[in-house]
């Protein structure tokens, strides 16, 4: 599946330089495919349970979340070169809700 995804592109006379050429969704599903695939890293025992943010209220639904995080993070990298531990805090921080207060924005941890 992720070789069609680039085969529109390729049909239509397009040509891809650089990762700034691909839209990021297509990008960041084909790219975790591939590191699913190469089986480097195992999902651990407790990502069923764990929440990405104090924000959130639940466990991500997708079973392979670790796998587009890490693509996503990718993407950044390659895009804005230097960003550190900080700057994904702030770019996965989301509002947390706290009830009849005014939501807030929380950086993830």
């Amino acid at each position: 599946m992720s070789i069609e995804v680039f085969d529109t592109y390729f049909k239509e006379g397009r040509k891809i330089v650089t990762v700034k050429d691909v839209e990021p969704e297509k990008f960041i599903s084909a790219f975790s495919q591939h590191l699913k695939r190469q089986g480097r890293f195992e999902l651990p025992k407790w990502a069923d349970v764990v929440k990405t943010s104090k924000a959130r209220e639940l466990p991500p639904s997708d079973p392979d979340w670790l796998y587009v995080r890490t693509a996503s993070m990718v993407r950044k990298i390659y895009i804005r070169k230097g960003m550190g531990v900080g700057a994904f805090k702030k770019v996965y921080g989301s509002q947390q809700r706290r009830g009849t207060c005014t939501n807030v924005f929380v950086r993830s941890p």
